[in-house]
């Protein structure tokens, strides 16, 4: 496919999903899935938290019991090194590394060439920070001033070719997730990203499925976890109202399974939000934060008693 045809058929895409939505969505069956045990590492996107600093961080990943973290910072936040150094001596995994605020300062002057500095000096930070993954969702935000769609899609190809060059140079992986329509300008679905992923080239760049985006989405949430579970490096945890499991209509043992059946081996991150501060605000007050930590702990302890059955 060339880079044209692409960027022609993504703009098609926004109408197909529409079309998708009447299709009913169904339900994992219980069988081998759920008895097969998959050791999956599980661990917290940071931003749900408020946090930056690694000291910090890693400490309260700690006290979750959780083995490691998705960082949503960046090289102003902290150095690679400092947030490598933290997490060794807390022994938690760096999951990947997920700029929270990566978008343009103004988006109306951004640029191609703007973008890929920025995310140069991100992966620049994830080498840095022990060769972690970097997350690239975040380009889509640099191209809300291209007049169309189409133009829109040329930049990310571009920048996301251009970024997944530099990190293959500098030893880091790149991902990139699907995030629903409210959120980002593109890619909103597992297909949209596998479409871009294979335009890109390479065997370098994987996927980010997330429970909440894909109940926006995506038609069928368990059947895109089957088909693009192996290709998925993280899975993201939040019901249906961005709360913990079980605060929403999600059937989170249904879609373990889904994964398991995949051939899913990549680690689990929880992003709970609560309900007085979705879509996107962590806690302020000590009452909100321990709250917050009553929904991940919950959380956390129901994906691990799917893996222990």
């Amino acid at each position: 496919m060339k880079r044209r045809e692409f960027c022609k058929a993504a703009a098609a895409g926004a109408s197909l999903v529409a079309l998708a939505g009447y299709l009913p969505e169904s339900r994992a069956q219980s069988g081998s899935a759920s008895r097969d045990r998959v050791r999956m590492d599980v661990g917290i996107v940071t931003w749900t938290l408020g946090m930056t600093e690694p000291e910090a961080v890693a400490r309260k990943a700690v006290s979750l019991g959780l083995d490691g973290v998705q960082y949503a910072g960046d090289y102003r936040d902290c150095s690679g090194s400092a947030l490598r150094k933290a997490l060794d001596a807390a022994g938690l995994r760096l999951f990947a590394v997920d700029p929270f605020n990566a978008g343009p300062p103004d988006p109306e002057k951004a640029t191609q060439a703007a973008a890929i500095a920025y995310y140069r000096r991100v992966v620049d930070f994830a080498a840095d920070a022990g060769g972690a993954p970097v997350t690239l969702q975040g380009l889509s935000q640099w191209t809300r001033n291209c007049p169309d769609r189409e133009s829109a899609m040329a930049r990310l190809l571009a920048c996301c070719e251009a970024v997944d060059h530099y990190a293959q140079q500098r030893g880091v992986t790149t991902l990139y997730e699907a995030c629903n329509h409210y959120e980002v300008p593109l890619m909103h679905t597992a297909a949209d990203c596998q479409a871009l992923i294979q335009q890109v080239g390479g065997d370098n760049m994987r996927l980010v499925l997330d429970s909440f985006h894909m109940n926006i989405n995506e038609a069928d949430p368990l059947r895109v976890l089957r088909d693009h579970g192996a290709m998925t490096e993280i899975y993201h945890i939040s019901d249906s109202g961005r709360g913990g499991i079980g605060s929403g209509h999600i059937d989170f043992r249904a879609q373990y399974e889904a994964l398991v059946e995949s051939g899913f081996r990549g680690s689990v991150a929880v992003e709970p939000v609560l309900p007085a501060l979705t879509p996107s605000n962590p806690p302020r007050t000590a009452a909100e934060r321990q709250a917050l930590d009553a929904e991940i702990a919950r959380s956390v302890a129901a994906w691990r008693r799917f893996m222990a059955a």
